[in-house]
């Protein structure tokens, strides 16, 4: 009996792990900002870290920068990751912890439509309309209103759309090109920016508590830019994005956990729309599957 995963399992997995691994070290990051470091200082110093680790890494793996050659959809993937990090942070810090993840929740829905229509993959009826309930879901932990709207959720809003970009790009890079030189590209490219952003913004006192943050999140952040890039190269993107949703239960528990936000009730309908879209719509797939596999037996 094979028990390899099919390329659709392999893009559910990584993108699962991935996006839990972003949701702990956006935690991290936000923990070291609370321990005085100023948020693009915070960033810069893990970026630091990590293309050390990275750097090393490649050499020892044999790969060099050099292998991107002239590669242009890892350039805009680059700085499409570069834009999306500066946003979101800005607004992360300022907005609870998971509703400024749920918002994130924007992207696979976008992903699983730009996929039907840009690459040609079959999404039915019922997965449009378990797109539409999870986008309901966004806009209930949103909430668009003169009293509970912040404009720094505009930012994250921004943030989601470049990382759209970012996975329609990393898509149509080379196969060839390992992920963890994509990852030093991106790790070089995005803690450039942060440095240059905390000149302006200033630094803080440096403490061991929110360097051992960092340290933590360094690891973290590793293991989701690997499982990411990887997730949109194997299966459809239409069926592993959705499972971003998974980063919502970790966002609500490391908000309860770390920063003592207690979600309102409005913001457990957000959560609860978007974790039903996600499962039915693994549901729907394993029956799609299911039901090819008996045709073609």
């Amino acid at each position: 009996m094979n028990r390899r995963l099919s390329p659709n399992a392999q893009g559910v997995a990584l993108m699962t792990g991935g996006s839990l691994a972003y949701v702990i070290n956006d935690g991290l990051v936000r923990e070291a900002t609370e321990l005085g470091l100023d948020v693009y200082q915070s960033l810069f110093l893990r970026g630091c870290l990590m293309v050390i680790v990275l750097a090393v890494w490649a050499h020892r793996a044999g790969h060099r920068l050099r292998d991107l050659r002239a590669d242009a959809p890892a350039q805009l993937r680059v700085g499409a990751d570069v834009v999306a990090t500066a946003c979101f942070f800005a607004g992360i810090v300022r907005l609870e912890f998971a509703n400024a993840q749920t918002i994130l929740m924007l992207v696979p829905f976008a992903v699983t439509l730009i996929a039907s229509r840009r690459l040609g993959e079959h999404v039915s009826a019922q997965r449009y309309r378990l797109i539409a309930l999870g986008f309901i879901g966004v806009v209930a932990v949103v909430r668009p209103t003169p009293g509970d709207f912040s404009p720094w959720a505009l930012l994250v809003v921004v943030a989601a759309l470049f990382l759209v970009l970012r996975e329609f790009a990393t898509r149509r890079v080379d196969s060839m090109i390992p992920p963890l030189v994509v990852a030093l590209l991106t790790a070089i490219a995005i803690t450039s920016m942060m440095g240059l952003l905390s000149v302006f913004t200033g630094w803080g006192e440096i403490t061991g508590a929110a360097v051992a943050a960092l340290v933590v999140a360094c690891g973290f952040l590793i293991i989701g830019y690997l499982c990411a890039i990887e997730a949109v190269r194997v299966g459809d993107l239409s069926v592993s994005a959705p499972f971003r949703y998974t980063a919502v239960v970790g966002a609500v528990v490391v908000g309860y956990v770390m920063f003592d936000e207690t979600p309102d009730p409005l913001t457990w309908l957000g959560c609860v729309l978007i974790v039903s879209a996600g499962v039915a719509s693994a549901r729907t797939d394993a029956l799609a599957m299911n039901q090819a596999s008996s045709h073609s037996s």
